[in-house]
């Protein structure tokens, strides 16, 4: 991409509009999956986790957590709960969209759900990286805590930006 084009984008991305997160199913494997409850229920919350982070919802980021919760966090190193609340909080996490594409979904057990797949996400100040679209592959793991699904495992590499 030319620093015109970076440019460009940036400014796109720079402009006033709405934050947003969404995903998509990438495969018929994983459209037939989203229709068990166990999965959709999941991802709804893993819905509820971008729009906290979009927001800037401390708050509501932390609850989605399981309480033992470990992920590999955007500067690759691995964090739990409070430590990725305080990063959200003090906006090094910022996110100004996320779009996730999930490949594989499925039960394991009586207890979680594993989501696979690739993200693009474009950081929002002052987080590193702002308003560059950067791609990731993700694992997540959530497990239903008494009635409720946390994320309980997060994987994130970044492989390269857009």
């Amino acid at each position: 991409m030319s620093v015109l084009q970076r440019l460009l984008l940036a400014m796109a991305l720079l402009a006033p509009s709405a934050a947003q997160a969404d995903w998509q199913a990438a495969n018929a494997t994983a459209t037939e999956a989203a229709k068990n409850p166990r999965i959709a229920a999941v991802l709804a919350m893993a819905n509820a986790m971008d729009a906290a982070i979009i927001a800037g919802d401390v708050a509501g980021f932390g609850a989605l957590f399981a309480d033992d919760a470990v992920i590999n966090n955007p500067f690759n190193q691995i964090a739990d709960r409070t430590e990725a609340m305080r990063k959200l909080k003090v906006g090094l996490i910022g996110t100004a969209s996320l779009h996730r594409s999930i490949e594989y979904a499925a039960t394991r057990g009586a207890h979680d759900v594993v989501l696979m797949g690739e993200e693009t996400m474009v950081p929002a100040a002052p987080a590193g990286g702002a308003g560059i679209a950067m791609r990731r592959r993700t694992t997540e793991i959530w497990t239903d805590s008494g009635g409720s699904w946390k994320l309980a495992i997060r994987q994130a590499t970044t492989f390269t930006p857009r």
